[in-house]
């Protein structure tokens, strides 16, 4: 074991053991849903009053309830984090043949919305302690390969347009996102953040 590995390991006890307290020694299933409260009979309305797929109350309830914890003005509920991803990078002015920033480590429904939206993800580097893109990383890559033009940042070595940034908080581990959006505004590329498994941390 190099001592890297070892300060890694040592970075992560804490959380590690945290995530053993709750679910016990053996494999630790990715994406477990928690149905521990009213949720059976929360359905059981839904499927009564038979709005069960992109309207009703508890949806208009949900957007309200995210906007409010969020600070935002609106919230909009997509059928999943793809879908939300997608629509947002077309609201950011990502368009065909074009290219986003995203993070090498990352989850495939970030790059699979930057190819429904036709453009092409450009993987950066993340910090070790966040897992999520790292700032000094993209602005590295920012500075050796993206040149400004009239209408937009280019990435030299493709000649395609640098249309967004989508970093990722990991895990629910918060990324440097003010650091990131500051390199991103200097340069004028709109960053949307992919928060699908972080809302709340």
């Amino acid at each position: 074991m190099t001592s890297s590995s070892s300060d890694t390991t040592a970075l992560f006890a804490p959380l590690i053991a945290e995530i053993r307290a709750l679910y016990g020694p053996g494999p630790i299933p990715l994406h477990r849903p928690v149905l521990e409260g009213p949720e059976r009979r929360w359905l059981v309305e839904c499927i009564d009053s038979t709005f069960v797929s992109s309207v009703g109350p508890r949806v208009m309830e949900f957007e309200e309830r995210v906007a409010v914890f969020t600070g935002a003005r609106f919230a909009v509920a997509t059928v999943n984090g793809t879908a939300a991803l997608h629509v947002a990078l077309h609201l950011a002015g990502v368009t065909a043949d074009s290219e986003v920033l995203t993070q090498a480590l990352d989850f495939v429904a970030t790059c699979n919305a930057v190819r429904y939206a036709q453009a092409w993800p450009v993987f950066v580097d993340v910090d070790r302690d966040t897992l999520s893109l790292s700032p000094l990383a993209l602005a590295a890559f920012l500075d050796r390969h993206a040149e400004r033009r009239a209408d937009g940042v280019y990435n030299r070595a493709s000649g395609r347009r640098l249309a967004a940034c989508v970093p990722m908080h990991t895990f629910g581990l918060p990324g440097r996102i003010e650091a990131i959006v500051a390199i991103c505004d200097h340069w004028g590329i709109p960053v949307v953040e992919d928060a699908a498994e972080s809302l709340g941390s």
